[in-house]
């Protein structure tokens, strides 16, 4: 049972900030929890919020894939956003028992943008539970958990919560982890080092928020059962009128773990829940402040590394070739094989004495022009991932012949 302030009466959910965060809220009337952020769109987070986490170099080894299902469930999701569309999958509402996740809060389109951020390649699995007003009880709660689990979501993205809940909701989240599915639960806006549920249960991955300087902000829950801390704020086009402004709370954060998880999920795809904790806290950099969480920042890029990202610098498994004699206006292109390379740039050359070579184009394919004819071509091609780059050259081509000639077809006599 929820801690009630007075028998029978509904407690007001209150703003903590201004501009988003909202206290977790708790319903006198009956155990219920409130989304840990106000409602919004979709975010965008720039260049503090992807290089806290790494993810320019995790983005190297994978962005995701369509089969990695991450589960938002919440106030339901906007599938019809220009930034979410064709990712979104049908989901369940648990309020009424549909099909229909449309979002009237703004809150789960959020953290569902995040998520699409974070793991550019993941589909969303939207499952609404909470009413317009963010609010909703554990059963439905639970209910939405169990329903995902039992719906193809590898992984759960929890933006809710309170400081007690019922053991149903305890039980919906020791189904998923039984069934392999990844939790993940915002740590809460209280500012307190006090437990705070779904995020404190046993197997799941909890989230606090940090500034750009990898500082806690002042209202997010801390301790050392708190697992992992992640961007706690990004910027999200209020629905209705456009306007911009921050979206913050741990419910920001969350989504942040949860789309590194779908990329340990696209990775792994039989990823037990245990061993992503695992690879989560080993490759994790620690804070200046240990007392906020206790495994520190996640580090994306030696998050997937410590999975199953490339041991070395790519390699070329056969040397480059030319796809055809050259002529000009005839296309060419490179034949190659790489191990582990994320990234392959080609530039051509041209020489004529065949030493001193210059380049003359870019790119993975070239058509020879009239200033090559009677020259000598080459292609070097460089592979690249996060642990380095090779490159590897053809060897010269013949020489540029002439345009191949047009038949003609003959006069009738």
């Amino acid at each position: 049972m929820l801690p009630q302030r007075c028998a029978g009466a509904t407690l007001p959910v209150i703003p903590a900030r201004a501009l988003a965060i909202l206290a977790a809220a708790l319903l006198a009337a009956g155990p219920s929890a409130v989304a840990n952020a106000a409602p919004s769109g979709p975010v965008a987070f720039g260049d503090w919020q992807a290089a806290a986490l790494h993810l320019p170099q995790a983005w190297q080894v994978t962005t995701g894939s369509a089969n990695a299902i991450v589960a938002v469930v919440d106030t339901g999701v906007a599938a019809d956003h220009p930034a979410l569309q064709g990712r979104v999958l049908t989901g369940y509402d648990a309020l009424d028992g549909s099909t229909n996740t449309a979002d009237d809060n703004g809150h789960g389109t959020a953290l569902a943008g995040i998520v699409a951020g974070t793991c550019p390649g993941c589909r969303i699995l939207p499952v609404k539970v909470l009413a317009g007003n963010g609010t909703g009880d554990w059963g439905s709660i639970a209910a939405g958990v169990t329903w995902a689990a039992d719906h193809g979501a590898q992984v759960i993205d929890l933006s809710v919560g309170g400081a007690h809940a019922l053991d149903v909701l305890g039980t919906a989240v020791a189904h998923a982890l039984s069934r392999g599915v990844i939790v993940v639960a915002a740590a809460g806006n209280d500012g307190r080092n006090e437990s705070f549920y779904p995020a404190a249960y046993p197997g799941v991955v909890s989230v606090a928020g940090i500034d750009a300087a990898g500082a806690r902000y002042p209202w997010s829950d801390f301790g050392s059962w708190v697992t992992v801390a992640a961007p706690g704020c990004a910027t999200t086009t209020w629905p209705g009128n456009g306007w911009k402004s921050d979206f913050c709370g741990t419910s920001t954060a969350a989504p942040f773990v949860a789309g590194l998880a779908g990329l340990a999920r696209s990775l792994r795809p039989t990823l037990a829940p245990a061993d992503f904790a695992a690879a989560l806290r080993s490759s994790a950099a620690p804070l200046a402040d240990a007392g906020v969480a206790s495994a520190g920042v996640p580090d994306a890029n030696r998050l997937l590394l410590a999975l199953d990202g490339p041991t070395g610098p790519p390699v070329a498994t056969a040397p480059p070739r030319l796809s055809a004699a050259p002529r000009v206006g005839r296309r060419l292109a490179v034949v190659d094989t790489w191990r582990d390379a994320a990234v392959v740039t080609v530039v051509w050359q041209r020489s004529r004495d065949g030493v001193a070579w210059r380049n003359v184009a870019s790119g993975p394919t070239y058509r020879p022009v009239r200033a090559d004819s009677g020259a000598r071509l080459r292609a070097v091609v460089t592979g690249t991932n996060v642990r380095g780059s090779a490159t590897a050259v053809s060897a010269p081509s013949a020489r540029v012949g002439p345009p191949a000639r047009r038949a003609h077809s003959q006069p009738k006599g």
